[in-house]
């Protein structure tokens, strides 16, 4: 009799994950309306300090965590699982306690004399005790995970998505309003921008504080259980590591894990100094339009791309770690080629539709920040595959790999920014370019990692060649057919017509170009959607 196979779970986790992503991303949209490009600049230096820093140690420490944790537990060791988890908040409260002091305390000079944006050093500090409950949101999560359950990491996600909007827009609505009548009085109209700014930081305050006590009380419930096993049960005593051995662990693997999370995730904190360090006052407010507007979409687009491509990534790293190198590899092959076939036509679409896709959403004139978007367009590509390679490694316990490569390409966007924008003067758009350098440098670096650890060769023709043909048709019907319709329908029914004409002369080409092997569609996002449009055309 044939066992049938059991259907892989779904990684709800990462998808909540992403949703959460794009809706902190969603949650500029209406601080630019509110508080407008100068304010949204105050604000990205408060909440990038927040993200990079504070995120940085939150997702080192959760990884390690989980990791100790879960080692201990397939021990039957319950108290060495508490004693790491209580070496953890040590470590993470010392820590984000003298972080919550230096950027409280020191906040304004902060603003002033790295940033020279002083303004902005009100948002700074009301965000600082943040950066503490964050860290200990972070060493919770872990904790929990190391347990084997990610619903209290799905469900602060959410929560901290909730809470950043309601508290950060009635904290901006308030605030701005408090901040035009000191305009006024000063007759400085950037005071009403940012106190607008230091509401938005309220979000981020709420949001990391209510996180932190939901999971603190989920953990309370949790123990009761856990120490009534631990009751009736017996405690494994041999293997016992001593308190220093397990500080020393947390803090090493740690240490992997931030270095991997900060290289990532600090570029646009990075990018700020790096510009406004150059001296000129209106890259203020062009920051903010290109922070506002420009990563907002494009960070979204990133974020979507992410949840279709990145779910079977757990798969085909079980495969390669149970040593099933042929069906590894094959996997593999099948997840660059669905990168490829959803990031660059969607790339191409956008670079076409960005300035349609930004007078919608913002108002005011978006033709820079368009262009801006439509040069981001070769970073979304590269940024996918990067992504593809840095999980991998995560997820086959190659943290070092990931934290090298993102120390490099680190590296080299600080010195291609510093050349563009020193020598070149092209500033919002040296940060562009020097970002498709990063991803670049990531997904080449992580492509010979790859094939070098797994033997993994690259079939290029189908998988780029075809699929760049099929885009650059499509990009081309979308542009002609969005310059014949806008005048005569308006930005919205010709945005949407043009997506979707751009997408179905897409998807003909691909089954027209035969871009996929047999058996390939089977294992893809939207495979099915293909198979049958093949079978209509008679191209099966």
């Amino acid at each position: 009799m044939r066992i049938p196979a059991r259907k892989p779970r779904k990684d709800y986790y990462t998808a909540i994950t992403w949703i959460a992503l794009i809706g902190t991303l969603i949650f500029r949209i209406p601080l630019v309306r509110m508080m407008g490009d100068k304010g949204i600049a105050y604000f990205g230096v408060a909440n990038e300090i927040y993200l990079a820093v504070a995120g940085a140690l939150s997702y080192g420490l959760s990884e390690a965590v989980s990791v100790l944790v879960r080692y201990r537990l397939r021990r039957g060791q319950i108290k060495g699982a508490g004693k790491v988890l209580g070496s953890a908040l040590c470590i993470g409260g010392g820590i984000g306690l003298i972080l919550t002091f230096i950027v409280g305390l020191g906040g304004q000079s902060l603003a002033e004399k790295l940033f020279h944006v002083p303004l902005s050093g009100m948002a700074v500090r009301l965000m600082a005790p943040a950066m503490l409950f964050s860290v200990l949101t972070g060493v919770l999560k872990g904790y929990f995970q190391g347990n084997g359950s990610k619903l209290p990491a799905m469900h602060s996600e959410l929560l901290h998505m909730i809470f950043l909007f309601l508290g950060g827009l009635i904290g901006t609505l308030i605030l701005h309003r408090y901040g035009v009548k000191v305009s006024a009085l000063l007759q400085n109209e950037d005071y009403a921008a940012a106190y607008g700014a230091m509401g938005a930081s309220i979000g981020l305050l709420a949001a990391s504080v209510l996180s932190f006590f939901y999971m603190l009380i989920l953990y309370s419930i949790f123990r009761r259980n856990q120490s009534k096993q631990a009751q009736e049960g017996r405690e494994v005593q041999r293997g016992q590591d001593s308190g220093f051995r397990i500080l020393y662990m947390l803090m090493g693997t740690g240490l992997v894990y931030g270095i991997y999370f900060f290289g990532f995730h600090v570029l646009p904190l990075l990018d700020q100094y790096l510009l406004f360090s150059s001296g000129s006052d209106a890259y203020i407010t062009q920051w903010g339009a290109y922070y506002g507007r420009c990563l907002v979409v494009t960070g979204i687009v990133c974020g979507a791309i992410h949840m279709v491509c990145l779910a079977p990534m757990k798969r085909i790293v079980a495969g390669m770690e149970r040593g099933d190198q042929l069906l590894a590899k094959e996997r593999l092959g099948i997840l660059l080629h669905q990168c490829a076939v959803i990031s660059i036509p969607v790339a191409v679409i956008l670079a076409v539709l960005a300035e349609n896709i930004l007078d919608l959403l913002f108002k005011g004139n978006n033709g820079q920040a368009a262009m801006w978007v439509q040069v981001w367009c070769v970073a979304i590509v590269l940024e996918i595959f990067a992504s593809a390679f840095m999980e991998i490694f995560i997820c086959g316990r190659k943290a070092k790999i990931a934290a090298a490569i993102g120390a490099i390409t680190l590296l080299l966007h600080v010195g291609s920014a510093l050349l563009f924008l020193k020598i070149a003067k092209l500033g919002i758009l040296a940060i562009v370019i020097a970002l498709i350098v990063f991803y670049g440098a990531a997904a080449v670096l992580g492509f010979l990692a790859v094939s070098r650890i797994y033997q993994y060769r690259q079939e290029w023709i189908r998988t780029f060649g075809v699929t760049l043909i099929a885009s650059a048709v499509a990009g081309l019907a979308a542009l002609l057919l969005n310059k014949v319709l806008l005048s005569l329908l308006g930005a919205v029914p010709s945005l949407v017509i043009c997506i979707l004409v751009g997408a179905a002369v897409y998807m003909v080409l691909l089954v027209v170009l035969r871009a996929f092997e047999s058996g390939e569609l089977e294992e893809m996002a939207g495979g099915r959607l293909l198979m049958m449009l093949a079978d209509l055309l008679h191209f099966v």
